[in-house]
C-alpha cells in the first residue's frame, strides 16, 4: 500500500479512538452514527448481533435436539426460504460448512416459477425439511413461497419457522403445527444476523458442530471488543474500506479461495446495504478478472482488493498482483474454513465502524423498502410501471456483450455496470452469468456485476438507488416464457400468481431507479 494510504488508514483508526466509536457502539449508543433520537433509538434495537451469544449458547440442546430430531424421521435435505440475511449465510453453510451426517441444504429465494419448480423437484427428489425464514414475518416472497410448498407438501411437522417473537409467521407455525418456532432476538437486523438462529439453525442440520462456531463467534467478538481501534480486527478493516473510498476507490473486488468462495455473497449484501446511501457506498465486486491491459490497471486505479482463503486453499496469487499494480489488498488467511464463523463478526463489527467514518447509518435500507412499495403498487393496480431508457432483445445471454459494445467502451473507470437477471437462477444460468460477467469485465474500464433478482433487491438493490451516481443498469429477463414453456404457480390466498408477482418485482425495481435518476436499459432474452 502506498505511504498515502497508510497514513490516511492509521487516521481513520485515531478517529475512532477519539470518537470512543469501539465502546460507543458495545454500549449501544445510536447517536455515535446519527444526531436524531428516534433514528438513534431504531439503531440501539439492531444492535443485538453483539450480544446474542449468551442466548444462542442457551440453546444449544434446543439445536442438537433439532438435528437428531431430523436424523430420526430420515430426512437427508432441507430447503431454506427466505430472502436477504435469511438465506445468503445458510447458502454459504451448505456450501462449504455442513458436517458429513448433515443435511443437504438448499436456499429458495426466488420467485421465478422455474426456479421454483426446480426448489420443488429438488425436494421431492429425497425427504426434506423446509425453513421459513423470515424476521418481520410478512415478507411477500417469503410467505407466497411457503403457501406453495404447502400446498403441495401437506404435513406441517416438516417446517420450521425461524423469525422474531409475535410476527405473522410465529402464528402461522403454531397454527399449522410446525416442528418448532425459533423466535429470534428482535433486535437484530437481517444482514446482521448470520451469528444468531437465522444462521445456527440451519448450520446444526447441516452438521455443523454448532458448540465449535458459537465459540468462535464468542472469541471474534472478545477481539472486536478491543481498544485502541489499532487493535482491533474490526476497526483494522473498517479503516481500510474507509480510506480507500476517501481516496476514491470504492469498487471492493472479493478474491475469496476456492473453500470459502460462497461467502462473498454474504459480504456483498452486508457491505453494499448498509454503505449504499445518500449518494455514498462501497460496491463490492464479487470475482477475479484478468489484470492484464489498459483497461484492467483503469479499473484498478478505483479498486480495493479483500482476499480471503484458507491454509489449505491460498489465494493469495490475485492479490499480490493487483498490489504490485498498486490496488490497496488486505489478505486474511484462516486455518479452515470454519473459522467463517469468526469472519462473519469481523466484517460485521468493520461494517459498522465504516459507517461511522463514512457518515452514514448503516443500519437502515430506505430504497429498498421503496422497491417494495413499488412492487406492492403495481400489484394492486395503483401505479404504472416506469419504462427503462431503452428496450431490446436477445438471443441468447451471452449477446449482450455484442449489444452493449458501444455502451461498453463509454463507461467510465469509477462507473459500474449491474446486469441484473431475471431468470431462474438454475446451475446453467448460473454459469452463463459468470461467463456473462468475465466477458463484460474485460471490455469495460468500470467494474461489472451480474446479479439474479429478486435475490437482489434485498442486498445491493439498496446501493443500485440510493448509492452514488455511478451505475448503469441492465434489466434482463425470460419472463416471456411465463404460462409458455413454463408453468406459472397460483398463490393460495393471493390474487397473483408467482410471474406477476417476479414481473411486478422487475418493474417496481426499474420505477424506483427511474425514479432516483439511474440509467436502466431494459432486454428479453429468447424473445
Amino acid at each position: 500500500m502506498t505511504e498515502q494510504f497508510t497514513e490516511i488508514a492509521s487516521q481513520c483508526l485515531e478517529e475512532l479512538d477519539e470518537a470512543r466509536a469501539i465502546d460507543r457502539m458495545w454500549g449501544r449508543d445510536g447517536k455515535m452514527w446519527v444526531d436524531n433520537e428516534g433514528d438513534a433509538a431504531k439503531i440501539r434495537n439492531r444492535l443485538g448481533w453483539l450480544f446474542c451469544v449468551p442466548t444462542m449458547h442457551a440453546a444449544i440442546e434446543r439445536l442438537v435436539n433439532l438435528s437428531r430430531t431430523a436424523e430420526r424421521r430420515g430426512f437427508d435435505r432441507a430447503l431454506i426460504v427466505g430472502m436477504g440475511g435469511s438465506s445468503l449465510w445458510p447458502e454459504v453453510v451448505g456450501r462449504h460448512l455442513g458436517g458429513h451426517r448433515g443435511l443437504k441444504l438448499r436456499v429458495l429465494d426466488c420467485t421465478h416459477p422455474e426456479a421454483i419448480a426446480d426448489a420443488i423437484a429438488w425436494a421431492s427428489a429425497g425427504s426434506s425439511m423446509f425453513i421459513i425464514a423470515t424476521k418481520s414475518g410478512g415478507t411477500v416472497e417469503t410467505l407466497s413461497l411457503y403457501r406453495i410448498l404447502r400446498d403441495r407438501f401437506d404435513d406441517g411437522s416438516k417446517f420450521i419457522a425461524i423469525t422474531d417473537p409475535g410476527s405473522k409467521l410465529t402464528a402461522i407455525a403454531r397454527r399449522e403445527k410446525f416442528t418448532e418456532v425459533f423466535e429470534n432476538p428482535s433486535d437484530i437486523g437481517g444482514r446482521f444476523s448470520a451469528g444468531s438462529f437465522f444462521g445456527l439453525v440451519p448450520a446444526v442440520l447441516a452438521g455443523v458442530v454448532i458448540k465449535d462456531a458459537i465459540a468462535r463467534l464468542d472469541d471474534a467478538l472478545a477481539e472486536c471488543r478491543l481498544t485502541p481501534a489499532a487493535d482491533n480486527p474490526g476497526a483494522q478493516l473498517a479503516a481500510f474500506l474507509a480510506t480507500g473510498h476517501r481516496l476514491g476507490r470504492s469498487h471492493l473486488r472479493l478474491s475469496f479461495g476456492k473453500d470459502v468462495r460462497g461467502f462473498a455473497a454474504w459480504v456483498e449484501q452486508l457491505i453494499a446495504e448498509s454503505t449504499g446511501k445518500l449518494g455514498t457506498g462501497i460496491l463490492p465486486v464479487p470475482g477475479r478478472y484478468s489484470l492484464a491491459g489498459d483497461k484492467a490497471h483503469a479499473s484498478l486505479k478505483h479498486s480495493l482488493i479483500g482476499s480471503l482463503a484458507t491454509f489449505d486453499n491460498p489465494d493469495d496469487e490475485f492479490g499480490m498482483e493487483a498490489e504490485d499494480c498498486g490496488a490497496p489488498v488486505t489478505i486474511q488467511v484462516m486455518p479452515e474454513a470454519a473459522d467463517l464463523w469468526a469472519e462473519i463478526v469481523r466484517w460485521e463489527v468493520a461494517t459498522a465502524l465504516c459507517g461511522k467514518l463514512l457518515g452514514i447509518n448503516p443500519f437502515d435500507e430506505p430504497d429498498v423498502s421503496a422497491a417494495k412499495a413499488a412492487t406492492n403498487a403495481i400489484l394492486a393496480g395503483e401505479i404504472e410501471p416506469a419504462a427503462a431508457d431503452s428496450e431490446g432483445k436477445l438471443r441468447k445471454l451471452a449477446d449482450l456483450t455484442r449489444a452493449l459494445a458501444d455502451d461498453l467502451e463509454a463507461l467510465a473507470a469509477d462507473d459500474y455496470l449491474a446486469v441484473l437477471l431475471y431468470v431462474a437462477p438454475a446451475g446453467s444460468n448460473r454459469q452463463r452469468a459468470a461467463s456473462l460477467r468475465e466477458a463484460l469485465q474485460q471490455r469495460t474500464r468500470g467494474a461489472v456485476t451480474v446479479q439474479f433478482g429478486p435475490r437482489y433487491l434485498h442486498s445491493t438493490g439498496q446501493l443500485h438507488k440510493g448509492g452514488p451516481a455511478k451505475g448503469h443498469f441492465i434489466v434482463v429477463e425470460d419472463l416471456h416464457r411465463v404460462g409458455k414453456d413454463v408453468a406459472d404457480i397460483a398463490i393460495a390466498g393471493s390474487d397473483f400468481t408467482t410471474g406477476e408477482l417476479v414481473r411486478a418485482q422487475m418493474q417496481g425495481d426499474i420505477t424506483v431507479l427511474k425514479e432516483r435518476g439511474k440509467p436502466v436499459h431494459h432486454y428479453v432474452v429468447g424473445g
